[in-house]
């Protein structure tokens, strides 16, 4: 894949994770999972910004330069880093958060997985760089929904009688 692609595919990537989490920030009701989506959207939005001013450079026929990515926020604060006690004791209405933490799984080991291959097909060792701090962002985030996903998903599946199966 050349340069051109790989732009085009990293910033729309960036694009739908950050509506997915923006759509999950604005309609959740738990303001724990609200400020960790609202997070999440802010981070992909970064990327986005980033990849974009990165594009442009390289469109118009200048050396890119990958700048310094803040440092991954972390979700390490509780049990459940995104969500609050009393979002598991009304988990059965959920639906909402729970498949975004899926789709963001998807949408975050997709990105990981493809960041990857980007640094490994870099020839510039700054692109290479770069590439591989945002696989490893995006193995971060896919990391933390994981865990959420385990830390709901009994709960989820017994309460909506998905355990029949």
């Amino acid at each position: 894949m050349d340069l051109k692609e790989a732009f085009k595919t990293a910033i729309l990537g960036e694009i739908e994770g950050r509506e997915l989490y923006r759509v999950a920030a604005e309609k959740t009701a738990d303001e724990k999972a609200r400020r960790v989506f609202t997070n999440l959207a802010d981070e992909e939005d970064s990327h986005f910004k980033t990849l974009q001013a990165m594009a442009e450079s390289y469109f118009k026929g200048e050396k890119i330069t990958a700048p310094e990515l803040p440092r991954l926020e972390s979700f390490e604060d509780a049990e459940s880093p995104i969500f609050s006690q009393n979002f598991k004791d009304f988990i059965k209405d959920k639906h909402l958060e729970v498949s975004t933490l899926a789709i963001g799984m998807k949408l975050e080991l997709e990105s990981k997985l493809f960041y990857s291959e980007m640094a490994k097909e870099a020839d510039d060792e700054e692109l290479k760089k770069f590439f591989t701090e945002l696989s490893d962002w995006e193995k971060g985030h896919y990391e933390a929904l994981r865990k959420q996903i385990g830390y709901i998903e009994s709960y989820y599946t017994t309460t909506n009688s998905l355990f029949r199966f």
